[in-house]
């Protein structure tokens, strides 16, 4: 039973590890003012 554990946990830790790098690599890929240049703000 311990084994099963480790290896759950092990194999979860990795998926975290590389679901985190990935979403890190795009979300600093996409620029958050892009959508103030495409579409303005409307002026009063």
């Amino acid at each position: 039973m311990g084994l099963f554990t480790v290896t759950v946990l092990g194999f979860a830790v990795c998926i975290g590890i590389s679901g985190f790098t990935i979403l890190h690599y795009f979300a600093k890929g996409m620029n958050s003012h892009d959508s103030i240049s495409v579409d303005p703000k409307p002026s009063k």
